[in-house]
């Protein structure tokens, strides 16, 4: 078991910007989303990773290569790191979504795990996809002195945080997932979320007026 996995949400993409739903969309980063990648790199490179991994979207992607370029570590692709696919609310605009649906968007920001998005993924079995992967990647790893990056997206950290601190999926909108955050999860005789969306080495943005989703 590592020591320590840092989990890190992508930077700013386009779609961030423009308040839509990625989900499994390929929305790239922008040029103030590469320059808060680029500080998050920094911030990171005196940490020592014996392996980094990230989804196979071009976020995540573009965030991770970055990352990699102080340490001796490609990044390794995960299908399973995917963010949620939100079904038929995916590449639509939050306010476009609120007219359209009015009870399942009150549903989803009141009763999340209830909430029935047509043709989404529900939370649960996000989950599960995201500890399953987790628990692969961990495996990899079994020495002590080891620590390892995982590059993540908004909704399927907070599933991977809320299933370490035994936390029920309904409190998804508890916590906050900013780009180029950063979580760390502390493996000794438990595990312990030891931080939780840390960006004080972002100074290319507003973090807290980036959309959450």
């Amino acid at each position: 078991m590592p020591a320590k996995l840092f989990l890190l949400r992508h930077g700013e993409t386009h779609s961030n910007v423009a308040q839509i739903y990625q989900g499994h969309g390929d929305s790239p980063l922008t040029e103030n989303g590469l320059l808060m990648t680029e500080e998050l790199a920094a911030y990171l490179k005196d940490e020592c990773f014996a392996g980094i991994y990230c989804s196979d979207l071009c976020r995540g992607q573009e965030t991770a290569k970055i990352v990699s370029q102080y340490h001796a570590v490609c990044p390794t692709v995960m299908p399973d790191l995917r963010e949620r696919n939100y079904g038929i609310w995916e590449d639509m605009a939050f306010d476009e979504i609120e007219k359209q649906f009015p009870k399942q968007y009150q549903i989803w920001l009141n009763d999340p795990v209830h909430a029935i998005i047509p043709a989404a993924e529900p939370l649960p079995d996000l989950q599960r996809r995201a500890i399953l992967a987790i628990k692969h990647i961990l495996e990899q790893h079994p020495a002590p002195a080891d620590n390892v990056c995982v590059v993540g997206h908004g909704g399927i950290n907070r599933t991977i945080l809320f299933h370490f601190m035994g936390l029920d999926l309904n409190n998804f909108w508890k916590i906050r997932q900013s780009n180029c955050c950063i979580n760390i999860i502390e493996f000794g005789v438990r595990p312990v979320v030891a931080l939780i969306n840390n960006t004080c080495h972002i100074k290319q943005a507003a973090v807290d007026k980036i959309p959450v989703y």
